[in-house]
């Protein structure tokens, strides 16, 4: 069974649609997952939907993503039916769009699909930011949201520590799955355990993001590609996946790494990339310059040390060079922070004219305009078309 999967662009925030669908049939889905939506800085999308209507960019944001999900969403066996819902952590650049892509513009609004578990981590009152409740009612009252037709939560939010082993979400299918792979930790040092009992959920909330893993369909040799969805997860968390789930978070086929905290310096350490050896990385990132100085994707942490390692993990394995469906024009941005913590954001290329990949990384933030400031950026949708053809088999595009 192949799978899709769309990394929403969200400007800094997050938001993945993992579509499973029938090979004879590519037209009908067996099952939907979304992971996470939200976002903290809009980034207008490349290809609005507004068609001449003023909207700001986070309307033009939410518009593209109603409409993608309707579009994906219809077109299964069971129409507008979520399998899984799954928000990783209480930080409200994962979940604070969910009410505006769950429900309708009725008044008052309606549920619009069906969803069969919710999964989250930590506690339901962590996720009242900024005076917010629809989280708090969807975990704590989910008996008594419902939609017109009939839609409505299925079974009780499921609050999620840490898996004693790997779990799949979808059971009773054969081949491709996701699998839960980590959740809440506890202190990794003694002068830990007060933050961890009496601070601010925001001290704890990364390391307590909902890490899970796309299992695709095996190949002949019964190896499988994998896609690695990190949240925001730090290198605690990675180090931890190392201890437990070793196997599983390693490549056998391809390996696809959604990198954690939107690229910034806390998440993918240089031991997670000789562990995992990427065969292309995906991140989702905006402008928003966090205590007014730097972006997330900065040069310091990207161009001078992420990329450089991984292009000498990725040469020593025999890995496929990852090509595009869409044309070369686009890349990956990053803010200069070597020459002053508010420099200017850099486009940097990322395919050849031939459209070899040269450096895979595939980021929300990808469509170039002009070096300086952010305000001219576009964001894309990319998506990554697993076993379709054959398992093994891979396609990348964006939208």
């Amino acid at each position: 069974m192949p799978v899709e999967v769309v990394f929403f662009n969200v400007g800094q925030g997050d938001c993945t649609l993992l579509w499973f669908y029938d090979r004879k049939n590519k037209n009908v889905g067996t099952h939907a997952v979304l992971i996470d939506c939200g976002s903290t800085e809009p980034l207008r999308p490349l290809n609005s939907l507004a068609r001449g209507q003023a909207l700001s960019a986070k309307d033009e944001m939410v518009e593209r993503i109603k409409a993608k999900l309707d579009h994906y969403l219809g077109r299964l066996r069971n129409p507008y039916v979520l399998d899984c819902l799954i928000v990783t952590h209480p930080d409200e650049d994962h979940f604070n769009l969910l009410e505006h892509v769950l429900l309708s513009e009725l008044d008052p609004p309606q549920l619009k699909y069906t969803i069969r578990q919710v999964m989250y981590s930590l506690h339901p009152l962590d996720y009242r930011e900024r005076g917010g409740d629809f989280l708090w009612t969807l975990f704590h009252h989910w008996g008594d949201i419902g939609g017109a037709s009939g839609q409505k939560i299925e079974n009780p939010p499921q609050q999620v520590t840490m898996p004693s082993a790997p779990v799949p979400l979808l059971p009773g299918i054969l081949g491709a799955n996701v699998y839960m792979l980590g959740g809440v930790l506890g202190p990794e040092r003694p002068n830990d355990v007060a933050k961890y009992e009496t601070g601010p959920k925001e001290a704890i909330a990364n390391a307590s993001s909902l890490v899970t893993v796309v299992m695709g369909e095996p190949d002949a040799n019964k190896k499988r590609q994998k896609v690695l969805l990190m949240a925001d997860a730090v290198t605690l968390n990675e180090r931890y996946l190392v201890g437990t789930a070793n196997t599983l978070c390693r490549r056998e086929n391809n390996l696809w790494l959604k990198i954690g905290h939107h690229g910034s310096e806390t998440s993918t350490d240089n031991a997670w990339l000789d562990h995992t050896t990427p065969d292309g990385l995906f991140v989702s990132t905006g402008p928003k310059k966090f205590g007014g100085k730097t972006a997330t994707c900065t040069q310091k942490n990207i161009t001078d040390r992420l990329v450089p390692h991984w292009r000498g993990v990725r040469p020593r394995l025999p890995l496929p060079d990852p090509r595009i469906k869409t044309p070369p024009n686009w890349g990956y941005v990053v803010q200069d922070d070597t020459s002053g913590a508010r420099g200017p954001f850099v486009h940097l290329p990322a395919t050849d004219p031939n459209t070899h990949v040269t450096d895979p990384l595939f980021s929300s933030m990808a469509v170039p305009n002009v070096n300086g400031t952010a305000t001219g950026w576009r964001g894309v949708d990319w998506h990554l078309r697993l076993d379709d053809a054959a398992p093994g088999s891979f396609e990348i595009w964006f939208e």
